[in-house]
């Protein structure tokens, strides 16, 4: 019986399908942003392998645990305020996301971004919110009437959480929005799309959300050399070795070649590293969150940083530098790294400096965890600095919320049970 599963599921686990099933997908992706000329928008992390880099406009992180029946939310760490103004300017944007076998839309799609759109609309029209959807709008044919009311029930309280964060006023989000309120569309894969491009819509933003993926029977079919696996680029981190999803395009046609197999995609990944080309940065997506703080990418080895920094905490198991500067700690964004980072959390507080910089190897979990711990122990909640301060578990949560609303960050849960734990 063992033998038998394995050999179902070998087809799944090969890199030749998965970046042949990508590259299929991929060619639905292009023809949905030809119908409706928004700008592309992958749903980290599995979105970002169905797009050219050239033609990612932002990424989103809207996760599908926040749309599980039952387990309905609005997170306050990924609020994706970052959005609205591409919202605003292009009257909405296409969102790329995919699904593994046995759905036709993921609940990122179907339940979380419907209840994005419906909690800030709310915020913005309250009393034009009826009881019966409070702004909530959902794929009849996927999200059931007595599940899209239960989740209609709970945008009030979505709402008052967001204002609560004090981050956002109903008079802030008209002005970003320009007025309009957000509506969720959905295409996936089978549908016919419109024959010319769509203009703009007067009343709403249209967030669609593009599935890229399209439905297969136990989440695989045959096709033209090689097997088709619904939803092929999820947990890339099991396939994909050290290939990345910018790795797979910049060497998209090497990789293709169908004449290989799936031992010699494999070798041929280990000698795609993102080699530094001339005019590259080794740091990347640099914010300044106080006058003291700023957090940002590695994304290669550098020789010097910005004169501005008096001090830079490298937290990289890849990356290194000379600069005299830096306080290197080789810590990797995994649940690893961490976990590790609690042991160095007391020496890193105790740092003293007048501008830090802070870098990860994503940008997105360790630099802006590091962040938080010294906001939430040095910082009031105006981000002004004040001593002797009491952290409690809602000050770190405004302070996380804050960030969120500043820059694209998703510190994993691991980070912040290791900042809790140090801080509280």
């Amino acid at each position: 019986m063992e033998v038998a599963v394995k050999e179902v599921l070998k087809p799944q686990r090969s890199i030749r399908n998965r970046l042949h099933s990508i590259d299929w997908d991929s060619c639905w992706v292009r023809e949905v942003h030809e119908s409706y000329a928004r700008p592309l928008v992958p749903n980290e992390r599995c979105g970002l392998w169905y797009v050219d880099p050239h033609d990612v406009v932002d990424t989103a992180y809207f996760k599908s645990t926040d749309g599980h029946t039952n387990e309905w939310s609005f997170s306050t760490r990924r609020l994706n305020f970052h959005l609205l103004p591409l919202i605003n300017s292009h009257n909405g944007i296409i969102l790329v996301d995919s699904t593994r076998r046995g759905k036709t839309i993921p609940d990122a799609l179907s339940k979380t971004v419907p209840l994005w759109c419906a909690t800030l609309n709310y915020i913005m029209n309250p009393q034009h919110g009826t009881k019966s959807n409070n702004w909530l709008f959902t794929p009849g044919q996927f999200v059931s009437r007595n599940e899209a009311h239960s989740m209609a029930n709970l945008i009030p309280q979505f709402a008052e959480r967001v204002l609560e964060l004090g981050l956002t006023s109903p008079e802030e989000l008209k002005q970003k929005l320009g007025g309009k309120y957000l509506r969720p569309l959905w295409v996936y894969p089978g549908q016919m799309l419109p024959l010319e491009q769509v203009g703009e819509y007067e009343d709403f933003h249209p967030v669609i959300c593009c599935v890229a993926s399209q439905r297969a029977d136990d989440g695989m079919k045959k096709m033209n050399g090689y097997v088709y696996v619904q939803g092929a680029a999820d947990d890339h981190e099991l396939w994909a070795g050290n290939l990345t999803s910018q790795s797979f395009w910049k060497n998209r046609e090497k990789l293709l070649d169908k004449s290989l197999n799936d031992g010699e995609i494999l070798d041929l990944t280990r000698t795609l590293v993102d080699e530094n080309t001339p005019g590259d940065c080794s740091v990347q997506d640099v914010v300044v969150l106080t006058s003291g703080i700023s957090i940002g990418q590695i994304t290669h080895n550098a020789d010097n940083f910005d004169k501005q920094f008096d001090t830079v905490l490298l937290l990289s198991e890849k990356y290194t530098s000379p600069d005299p500067r830096v306080i290197h700690f080789p810590l990797s964004c995994s649940k690893k790294g961490s976990n590790e980072l609690r042991k160095h959390l007391p020496q890193i507080l105790s740092l003293q400096y007048n501008s830090i910089l802070i870098l990860c190897e994503s940008g997105t979990d360790l630099s802006p965890g590091v962040a938080l711990a010294l906001l939430a122990t040095r910082y009031n909640l105006q981000w002004e600095l004040e001593p002797n301060l009491l952290v409690t578990k809602d000050v770190v949560k405004k302070h996380l919320a804050k960030i969120s609303s500043i820059k694209k960050v998703n510190p994993s849960r691991a980070t912040l049970q290791a900042i809790n734990t140090c801080i509280m």
